[in-house]
């Protein structure tokens, strides 16, 4: 039962499981896509100084190249020092991003890795004296537009729409100073050099106003905040300074040598393009502090949703074993309430009625089982109460019904046990008076015939569970308890007595063993060819006790039919239908277990049945010496055999042919009417 309601409770968990890890999975994968566009910010912002650091090395270099490569040179070696180190820092931040990311990133990835060799090779071709200014400017500009557009491919790898839109607008603004810087090499190279050409011109006028388109583009996509930190900072005298330094510059184009210094201009756009690059650290530091919240808005929804799955899992789990235990304990309970009242309290009640009678015994109230519920587990329980009542109340009856059908037998057996002793005082009074040896034969015959009649009647009250009335107070000789044996059954001529001892039987037990030795002759006479002759040996045993054993050989009994009847001597079943067939067998194991007596049949060689009497010590003694019954003494062939009583008193001794009937009623060989209770 609880493995089929685990298994109904299985699908619940597993949907649970299965969506809240599809939960978890989720936001784990979301988490991983912050901490990867957080570590592309990390590169964002390193290659955001990078360009800072070229363009600068780029407008320092142009205007030294247009100088015609004199004066000091410490400003460009130390310009030059620092791009080293932003390069250095942007390949590092890009080996980290590189080894956790997919190949398509990589590959944007490895295009900051190889800057650092273009660098090289750009440096060393300026260093010519054939390359002049303005192809210096298209050169670094080529490099740094290969810079932004790696740098700006990053950013679609970089997750969540207020990240992705922070950065696009760092982008733009980041173009813008770029074109700001192109204004300041241009014309500052123009100045350096002395010449102004319309071409120079018309490059500086197209850098201005993508300068002024990028910067109208950043205002209207850019936040409040950030418009107004743009106008806040982007002010002042270098500001108005430089625009008008540009006009002026514009206004000379064409001349040969224009009227203006180059170190004026140059400081002047430099203080301006610091201001720009001010809002883009700030616009940089925006994309981080957004990175950051994402991420731990990531981190936080990871762990709620993992703390939430948990608890479902938790609560699930409770809420099943709840159910479980509120089913399982119940049934439990009654499995283990039927099981005691099937194997212990039932059988118990069965076996006291067996033992005591119903008659005897009042109503007996049933203990109803442990559970109480009023679900379907308890009407169960409810229901199975019924059954054992009404089990009891049955087994009740019936032993109310064995009660009175035993006291019927008890009452039939005492009717007929007191016909049949006015039977033999008649037939006692008509052998007294009877001289003819034929007619006191046919008396003999009629003698043993109720003395036959008075065992079965004795049998009822076997039956019905209780003893004779007849019972000895002195010790009786095992001999004559045997003899007495023989003479209670039909065919006694058949029965050699061999093997006999001195012993005595206790006399509260003769008549029981009387009668279960006669039972068991009468089934080996019974059930053997009558021309054959039935052994009763007896021996007394080291231990104490005696062993008397009845040997037939007649019809065989199978092994199990052996174990059967075995089994029935030993346990003597309730008195049915079956035990009506095999009354002597139950008689028997009676008779048996009021004395502690075994019996038990074994095969005989090489046929026939061999049936085992053990008398417990405490039964049979040594032999005391005694009296015969007064006035009589019993007369036995040489073969040991009863053969009649003589009769001192009255010197008159009973015909030879025919043992006397004193051998099979109540006064038994050796037995004196003195000696009954």
């Amino acid at each position: 039962m609880r493995t089929q309601l685990l298994a109904v409770v299985v699908i619940p968990i597993v949907t649970a499981l299965v969506l809240g890890g599809l939960r978890v999975g989720s936001a784990v994968h979301k988490a991983r896509d912050i901490d990867k566009a957080r570590q592309l910010v990390r590169v964002v912002d390193k290659g955001a100084t990078l360009v800072q650091e070229i363009e600068d090395e780029r407008d320092l270099t142009a205007v030294h190249v247009a100088a015609g490569r004199t004066g000091n040179t410490s400003r460009i070696d130390t310009q030059r020092s620092k791009t080293d180190s932003a390069l250095a820092r942007v390949r590092g931040e890009a080996a980290r991003v590189h080894r956790r990311t997919n190949s398509v990133l990589g590959t944007q990835l490895a295009v900051l890795d190889a800057l650092g060799p273009k660098v090289a090779s750009l440096r060393h071709s300026v260093a010519g004296a054939t390359m002049r200014w303005p192809t210096v400017v298209d050169a670094y500009t080529v490099l740094l537009t290969e810079l932004t557009d790696a740098l700006d491919l990053l950013a679609p790898g970089i997750a969540g729409q207020a990240l992705f839109m922070r950065a696009g607008t760092l982008e733009t603004f980041a173009q813008a100073t770029e074109k700001a810087s192109q204004q300041r090499a241009l014309l500052g190279g123009a100045l350096a050099d002395g010449h102004f050409d319309s071409n120079e011109a018309q490059s500086l006028t197209l850098a201005g106003r993508r300068q002024q388109a990028l910067i109208d583009q950043f205002l209207s996509g850019a936040p409040a905040a950030q418009r107004q930190f743009y106008e806040r900072t982007l002010t002042g005298r270098d500001v108005d300074r430089a625009d008008t330094f540009q006009k002026q510059a514009l206004a000379l184009q064409g001349t040969r040598r224009p009227n203006l210094d180059a170190d004026v201009w140059f400081d002047t756009m430099t203080s301006k393009l610091d201001l720009m690059r001010r809002v883009e650290q700030r616009l940089v530091g925006s994309v981080e502090d957004e990175s950051s919240r994402e991420q731990r808005q990531a981190e936080h929804s990871l762990f709620t949703a993992s703390l939430v799955e948990l608890l479902i899992l938790l609560l699930v789990i409770g809420v099943t074993h709840v159910l479980v235990q509120s089913i399982v304990g119940p049934l439990h309970t009654l499995r283990a309430s039927t099981r005691d009242i099937a194997q212990r309290r039932l059988p118990e009640v069965v076996r006291l009625l067996r033992e005591v009678g119903g008659t005897q015994l009042k109503p007996i109230e049933v203990e109803s089982t442990a559970v109480d519920s009023t679900d379907e587990i308890g009407n169960v329980a409810r229901a199975f109460d019924d059954v054992h009542r009404d089990s009891v109340r049955l087994a009740f009856e019936q032993a109310h019904l064995r009660g009175r059908i035993n006291t019927m037998f008890v009452n039939l057996s005492q009717r007929s046990q007191s016909l049949v002793e006015r039977q033999l005082e008649l037939i006692d009074h008509l052998e007294n008076g009877e001289q003819d040896p034929d007619l006191l034969a046919s008396l003999f015959k009629l003698d043993h015939l109720a003395t036959r009649l008075r065992r079965n009647g004795e049998n009822l009250l076997v039956l019905a569970g209780g003893k004779a009335g007849r019972r000895w107070s002195a010790p009786v000789r095992l001999v004559d308890v045997l003899r007495a044996a023989i003479g209670e059954i039909e065919q006694y001529q058949r029965v050699q007595l061999r093997g006999l001892v001195t012993a005595d039987v206790d006399g509260r037990a003769v008549n029981d063993i009387v009668h279960l030795i006669a039972e068991l002759l009468e089934n080996a006479t019974t059930f053997s060819s009558p021309d054959t002759e039935v052994r009763v040996t007896c021996r007394l045993l080291s231990g104490g006790g005696a062993k008397v054993e009845i040997q037939d050989n007649g019809i065989c009994m199978s092994a199990e039919d052996l174990v059967e009847a075995n089994e029935r001597l030993l346990n003597p079943p309730v008195v049915d239908v079956a035990v009506a067939r095999r009354m002597g067998m139950f008689v028997v194991g009676r008779l048996s277990g009021r004395h502690d007596i075994r019996v038990q049949l074994r095969s005989s060689s090489p046929h026939g049945i061999t049936a085992v009497v053990m008398l417990p010590q405490q039964l049979v003694r040594e032999h005391e010496d005694h009296m015969d019954p007064p006035g009589l003494s019993a007369r036995y062939n040489p073969e040991g055999r009863l053969t009649g009583w003589r009769n001192y008193d009255t010197a008159e001794q009973p015909d030879e042919r025919a043992p006397s009937r004193r051998a099979h009623r109540n006064r038994r060989p050796g037995i004196s009417p003195a000696n009954s209770e």
